[in-house]
């Protein structure tokens, strides 16, 4: 039977929430989207256009192509029965196509966001450079699923094989906040000596360093097994 390359825990889970209680911004970030979801349903040019800013601008995810990028989700949801989508659908919204020609610019972890706050965040869990990062640190080469082509709904498959073998029954919400806040402080602790790069989240950059004592062992507890002699070697 597989197992965890790193062990995962309820209890690293609810360290991850402590600390999230902690980030007034994360929470008004979340508050606002899902606010926006439940006061603008729907997909209509102004609508899409809002959702679409409100997400690249909240979480930063580099889209340029503001208006383009809104066309083009209104006209992949159009063509979808949003009630019954999988993971396919983000793959769809992450190809923004140059109307003009030339290559295909992918926005996974915009199309991934879009798609949980907007159609279902159970259904729809938030990929990003540190979740990818911390799943596979769990999962290890073993139990890795790799896909360049179709990297989301490889994150799918391999966040449900995390939950799996860790025996987890949690929210894609507790999982989300865990993979940020861990990827965050793993990539926080590999700069601690050195000069810290853009990166780093502010809002944690202010909670990593010089903290409290309960701040502190939440951290600690955090990732026990990653924080251990055995595994430094590996952050």
């Amino acid at each position: 039977m597989n197992t965890l390359a790193v062990p995962l825990t309820i209890d690293q889970l609810e360290a991850a929430g402590h600390l999230y209680a902690q980030l007034k911004q994360w929470h008004v970030s979340e508050a606002t989207l899902d606010s926006l979801a439940e006061k603008f349903p729907g997909f209509s040019d102004e609508t899409a256009l809002l959702k679409v800013v409100a997400v690249n601008g909240l979480y930063g995810t580099n889209v340029m192509a503001l208006f383009r990028m809104a066309a083009h989700v209104k006209e992949v949801i159009v063509k979808t029965n949003v009630l019954i989508a999988g993971p396919e659908l983000v793959e769809q919204i992450a190809l923004l196509r140059n109307p003009n020609g030339g290559t295909v610019k992918r926005h996974h972890s915009f199309a991934s966001k879009f798609a949980h706050f907007f159609v279902d965040s159970e259904r729809f869990p938030i990929m990003d450079s540190y979740a990818v990062s911390m799943v596979r640190l769990h999962l290890g080469t073993e139990n890795w699923r790799q896909d360049a082509e179709k990297p989301y709904i490889a994150f799918v498959e391999n966040l449900k094989t995390l939950r799996t073998l860790a025996g987890l029954n949690a929210t894609n919400r507790e999982l989300d906040r865990y993979l940020w806040i861990a990827g965050a402080y793993r990539t926080y602790r590999k700069r601690r000596d050195a000069q810290r790069e853009s990166q780093i989240n502010v809002e944690l950059d202010r909670l990593f360093t010089n903290p409290s004592e309960n701040i502190r062992a939440d951290l600690d507890a955090l990732m026990p097994s990653i924080l251990s002699e055995a595994l430094r070697g590996e952050l």
